[in-house]
């Protein structure tokens, strides 16, 4: 109850300042003074219920207290430098921030650089340097080519840093990017619970000067640590994947797994095999803590003296494997909890399971309390709690159904208490998993049961390779064993992605009271062997479904409606339109890069909007800027149909959207001007372009197919890149009819779209309410153009931009068009 209390205080800590929290706290530990001070001897008294509940409003005070303060910046802190230098960036004013530090985090490679924290003491910005204090992300980026480039640039060469180096980085200084579509990772908030509110890109070789080494012995300590075991691992594992999966075991380095391993270990559930966890914690810390009891014994030493002496060893070495694999939470907790429970022995005093993880839960709060909001502290407590709690009860029901000559055999008993363990570990997440990532996978239930045994190998093979790298011979054999037991853990991966990979559910929770719903229930579930408090978790849990029910009902998005989202795809075009008997089209798919693919971007709005089939994707023309991302939409998702006007090319991503279609057998349409799409029979699609002139005109552009989608009594309007003559041939052709309550801007705001007799019968009667221009806050096209967007503006249209918000997600109930709000 104290972690639970604490927690609460943290999550309205940040919303309500740190005074006020403060106040409350005096006020209740004043209260549970006098209870204490005041007790009288008294056959019947509350006295023990309030001083408990004053001594929970007082850790309830606390919390808020400590998360106020911890969102509190002080006055020379490097995130308003980042602000300013932001702000400045916005105005198109390049300024290069030069930054004193101690390398904070160990490096590690990623796909965009070499990335490390760095914990800044002195800033330079122009030729200003004063004293700041603050973490700041920073990146050493590989230089990112162009579309246009011929050859990619040359690589640059930074310096090896170690945990505490002292460095100078010069470079872009910055806030944290924040989400710019609804399914976005939100960078800024996932790097400021880690006290994180500034990065920095640094690129070229000379933006980086290595000073002087770690000056702290702890810093020195871990460094020279996870060097050893780098090379360790290089000298004596023989294959790269192998030694990827070592690195991610011993060291916490995930970086050298490629994508595509790590998205197989997701989709066979074994995730939590690659994140250094209370697992590892056990393998590494007790197993020692076993060995060492006989060997003491042996050597003749007390029992107490013995019990203390081998605590504190193990004690010592898990810290050391704390400061190597960088401190994370679930390694943190395991630690703490490790701590209590050795501790504990040692005393011979009983621990609880439950109380163990509330004072880890309490110590890791205390020092960072933003880590109640992140996903990893979550999974960890909620994981261990379950294994706690419903574990035990699931052997209970074993044995009154299974008798114990059956459970007695080999091998049974830990097949059943592996498989419960499995169970009570993914019920007790499972409410965090489709929060954050819409997807309970439940094939690691079987999967675990080889794919544990085979991690506990693979990382005690690491450690005697590690350990004895100083005997050559011995040490390359471990390595090779250590080899084929990663190996066989890769391909247990592998193959269960792709067996049973889809045994999952799938479906992200919005609703708070849903949320709440599944944990109160999981509660329940915990507390099977106690019925008062079962049923009243249960009763809290019906009411809190019966509450997000009827909530949904009587909102105004209950009722049937069409919703258009225009994602941010940068300088491109992606607008998904979700009709109102579930259907869905796409339209467009942005840009592909060297460095994103914004085909990705769609999948991820798709599955976080849990829609699961494209009934119709159009291409509204071949250029790059909008075909892109279409080859991995339709390796993505299943697609019904793939219209397009009818262009080919012989190259770049629509030749290749064109084949792809073809190999998977997705029907393709092509469409004119005249033409109708059938989807939903609510809503009516016309094809209003290309039409004859703007096909004579022989430019992609022209040939952009024009929609008009009418629900109610709303109208959209989507143009794709069409121009002057295409314009001008629906402004002449249709009139009137070109009314529109929303209009998607032509040609991301170029000034050669969105002519003025279109604007003026798109708008006629002023009906244009909503205009959107899909664009690139920097593009080198110097998009969009002022005299387009004043004709909207003077037309009475509220103009909405992907640069400025991001995505745009407008709804429709038949009757009139708002603005949804997803951040």
């Amino acid at each position: 109850m104290a972690a639970v209390a604490l927690g609460l205080g943290i999550v309205g800590g940040a919303v309500i300042p740190a005074a006020a929290w403060w106040g409350v706290a005096g006020g209740a530990l004043a209260v549970w003074l006098g209870y204490v001070l005041t007790s009288r001897n008294r056959l019947v008294t509350l006295r023990p219920l309030g001083a408990s509940a004053a001594a929970l409003a007082v850790l309830v005070a606390v919390g808020g207290a400590r998360q106020a303060t911890w969102d509190r910046l002080p006055a020379d802190h490097i995130a308003h430098a980042a602000r300013q230098s932001s702000a400045l960036d916005s105005a198109d004013v390049a300024v290069s921030t030069v930054l004193w530090g101690t390398v904070d985090s160990p490096p590690t490679a990623a796909r965009s650089g070499v990335r490390f924290v760095l914990r800044a003491d002195s800033a330079q910005h122009d030729v200003t340097t004063r004293t700041v204090s603050g973490l700041v992300q920073v990146t050493l980026a590989i230089p990112r080519p162009a579309p246009w480039d011929d050859a990619p640039p040359p690589l640059p060469v930074y310096p090896t840093l170690r945990l505490g180096d002292r460095v100078a980085v010069a470079g872009d200084l910055r806030v944290p990017r924040t989400r710019r579509n609804p399914a976005d990772f939100d960078y800024r908030q996932f790097l400021a619970h880690r006290g994180i509110h500034a990065t920095l890109r640094a690129e070229g070789t000379r933006a980086v000067a290595f000073l002087s080494p770690a000056a702290s012995p702890v810093a020195r300590l871990a460094g020279s640590l996870r060097q050893r075991v780098e090379r360790g691992l290089a000298a004596n594992v023989p294959t790269p994947e192998a030694r990827a999966v070592l690195s991610a075991l011993l060291i916490a380095d995930r970086s050298q797994i490629d994508p595509d391993t790590r998205d197989a270990f997701a989709e066979a559930g074994l995730i939590h095999l690659l994140a250094v966890s209370g697992l590892h914690v056990l393998l590494v810390g007790f197993v020692l803590h076993g060995l060492l009891g006989p060997v003491l014994g042996r050597l003749g030493v007390p029992r107490r003296a013995a019990e203390w002496s081998r605590s504190l060893v193990t004690l010592a070495l898990l810290l050391a494997y704390v400061l190597v694999t960088g401190a994370a939470v679930p390694v943190t907790r395991a630690f703490v909890m490790a701590s209590v429970a050795l501790l504990g022995r040692a005393m011979e005093k009983p621990v609880d399971t439950l109380n163990t993880l509330g004072v880890a839960a309490i110590v890791l709060l205390m020092m960072r309390p933003a880590a109640l909001f992140e996903v990893g502290f979550q999974l960890s407590f909620s994981a261990v709690a379950a294994l706690a709690t419903l574990t035990p009860l699931g052997l209970l029901a074993i044995r009154r159904i299974v008798p114990e000559r059956v459970l007695s055999r080999r091998g049974v008993k830990w097949s059943a208490e592996m498989t419960l363990a499995s169970a009570a570990a993914t019920l007790g997440t499972a409410p965090v998993l489709l929060v954050h990532f819409g997807r309970v996978p439940l094939a690691g239930l079987a999967l675990n049961l080889l794919a544990i045994p085979l991690t506990a190998a693979t990382l005690g093979l690491g450690l005697l390779t590690v350990a004895l790298a100083w005997l050559p011979t011995v040490s390359l054999r471990f390595g090779a064993l250590a080899d084929v037991t990663a190996r066989l853990l890769l391909g247990t991966s592998e193959v269960g992605a792709q067996r049973v990979g889809w045994l999952a559910i799938e479906r992200y929770i919005e609703s708070p009271l849903v949320v709440g719903a599944v944990a109160l229930a999981l509660g329940a579930m915990a507390l099977w062997l106690r019925p008062r408090l079962r049923w009243r978790l249960s009763t809290a849990a019906l009411g809190c479904a019966v509450l997000a029910g009827w909530g949904g009902v009587m909102t105004r998005s209950s009722a049937p409606h069409l919703d258009a989202v225009f994602l941010d795809v940068g300088q491109g075009d992606a607008t998904v339109l979700r009709f109102p008997d579930g259907r869905a089209m796409l339209i467009d798919a942005g840009v592909r890069s060297p460095s994103w693919d914004n085909g990705r971007t769609v999948l991820e709005h798709l599955a976080r909007a849990g829609i699961r089939q494209l009934d119709v994707v159009v291409a509204t023309h071949a250029d790059a800027d909008h075909t892109g991302g279409l080859p991995t939409v339709l390796r993505g998702v299943e697609v019904g149909r793939l219209v397009h006007p009818g262009e080919s090319r012989e190259d770049g991503p629509w030749a290749e959207t064109l084949a792809l279609a073809d190999s998977l057998g997705v029907p393709q349409q092509r469409v004119h001007a005249g033409d109708s799409l059938q989807v939903d029979p609510s809503v009516r699609i016309r094809v209003l372009a290309p039409g004859p002139e703007a096909l004579a005109a022989g430019d992609s552009n022209e040939r952009s197919v024009s929609l008009l989608v009418q629900y109610g009594e709303t109208e959209w309007l989507l143009t794709g890149d069409a121009e002057v003559a295409s314009e001008t041939e629906m402004a002449a052709r249709y009139g009137p009819l070109l009314r529109a309550d929303v209009v998607k801007v032509g040609h991301h705001g170029s000034r050669t779209s969105s002519t003025a007799p279109f604007v003026q019968a798109a708008s006629a009667e002023g009906e244009t309410e909503w205009a959107v221009v899909s664009v690139a806050r920097r593009n080198r096209y110097g998009l969009p153009n002022e005299e387009p967007l004043a004709r909207w503006r003077g037309a009475g249209a509220t103009l909405l931009s992907t640069a400025e918000s991001g995505a745009v997600w407008l709804r429709s109930d038949g009757r009139e068009v708002w603005s949804v709000r997803w951040r």
